[in-house]
């Protein structure tokens, strides 16, 4: 058998020859008074001894104002960028809506040169004429005709001249008009 002992207590452990651990309680320890030592006292001991560490107290860290700035400046800067963003997609928007007009009057354009290269095409103006006027060609002088007037019938012109384009008689006739436009 085999004998074993603990350091933390005084008790025997002893291997029996199955393998299995009696413990036995000790019978040499004195009977001693609860008032004057509390039990196992004898059996405590520190483990460690105790370290002081002195800590110094810290100064306070002053306030980041240059980390505050620094925010406050790039906070800006992004807003200022996005504005103008926005304000670089407002032009886009208006580029495209000009675009969309210009080609609207440049289709206009075309058609309207379509129709004015008709109005001026000589076959329709001489189609016209004879269909709708009447009006004949004049193959040889002979076909001339002479408005003869008798002595009795006399033409006269008259010409009025009064200076300078809108000068008097451009304003009389201004006035004329207003009273006439307020008597209707």
């Amino acid at each position: 058998m085999q004998e074993r002992r603990t350091n933390s207590n005084t008790q025997t452990r002893k291997m029996n020859n199955s393998g299995a651990l009696t413990v036995k309680k000790p019978t040499a320890v004195a009977k001693r008074s609860k008032k004057a030592t509390p039990a196992r006292t004898s059996n405590l001991h520190a483990v460690r001894a105790p370290r002081i560490v002195n800590v110094k107290k810290q100064d306070k860290a002053p306030f980041p104002w240059s980390i505050v700035f620094v925010s406050l400046i790039l906070t800006g800067l992004f807003l200022f960028m996005m504005m103008n963003y926005a304000e670089v997609d407002k032009y886009r928007s208006e580029i495209t809506e000009l675009n969309n007009r210009l080609a609207t009057m440049d289709k206009t354009q075309t058609e309207l040169e379509v129709t004015l290269s008709n109005k001026y095409n000589i076959g329709d103006i001489e189609r016209y004429a004879s269909e709708e006027l009447g009006m004949t060609k004049a193959i040889d002088e002979n076909n001339v005709f002479y408005i003869t007037t008798e002595q009795e019938d006399k033409t006269e012109m008259h010409s009025y001249d009064d200076g300078e384009e809108g000068g008097f008689g451009f304003l009389l006739t201004g006035f004329s008009e207003v009273i006439r436009d307020f008597l209707k």
